[in-house]
């Protein structure tokens, strides 16, 4: 992220990847992570451009949490706004990943909450850390907040069946971990 020659060479790669994976599956929905520094530079978006119109809906874009190492754009927040606009007016799908955690605060969830879809939220980070009320207390005003703006919320990181029985109980019924899937083995990506 660090290096946009190497993003560049990274994005030349994933186009043809994405574009295959995304024919050879239709209907399929599938989410890929950008982190916020890649939102800094130009070759993303046009990324995104190329991705057939067909396909985006099938595509949500989710948003890490690290904020930019380097701006490379003038915005007057501290979350590119413009730019998650332009994404979604390309029609894709767009999350905010591991809310509540680095650059995707509260505060900046409200400030892009017209042009998201969705909101991750990983029990992993807070789990043993502090007690079971307040937890759960986090997660009912996530899913407060999510309905009350119509968005999807889904709570990551579910290892246990009693905390995946405790989310169905309160309405929570979009959830990941390990509990459901354990992560296939994937071979590595060659640089070009």
């Amino acid at each position: 992220m660090t290096s946009e020659k190497l993003h560049l060479e990274y994005l030349s790669f994933l186009e043809h990847e994405l574009n295959h994976i995304l024919v050879l599956n239709p209907g399929n929905k599938f989410g890929l992570n950008l982190d916020q520094q890649e939102l800094e530079y130009d070759a993303t978006l046009d990324f995104l451009k190329k991705i057939n119109p067909e396909f985006r809906e099938n595509l949500t874009i989710e948003i890490t949490e690290l904020p930019p190492l380097k701006r490379h754009k003038s915005y007057p927040k501290s979350i590119n706004v413009e730019l998650i606009k332009q994404i979604n007016l390309l029609g894709y799908r767009i999350a905010l990943d591991d809310i509540t955690q680095g650059n995707n605060s509260i505060g900046n969830l409200l400030l892009v909450m017209p042009y998201i879809h969705q909101i991750k939220w990983s029990y992993v980070h807070v789990i043993n850390r502090i007690p079971n009320e307040s937890i759960e207390g986090i997660i009912q005003f996530l899913n407060k907040l999510s309905h009350q703006f119509d968005l999807e919320l889904v709570i990551e990181g579910i290892e246990a069946s009693e905390i995946s029985d405790w989310l169905v109980k309160n309405n929570i019924t979009n959830q990941q971990g390990y509990l459901f899937a354990k992560p296939a083995g994937v071979e590595p990506i060659k640089l070009i």
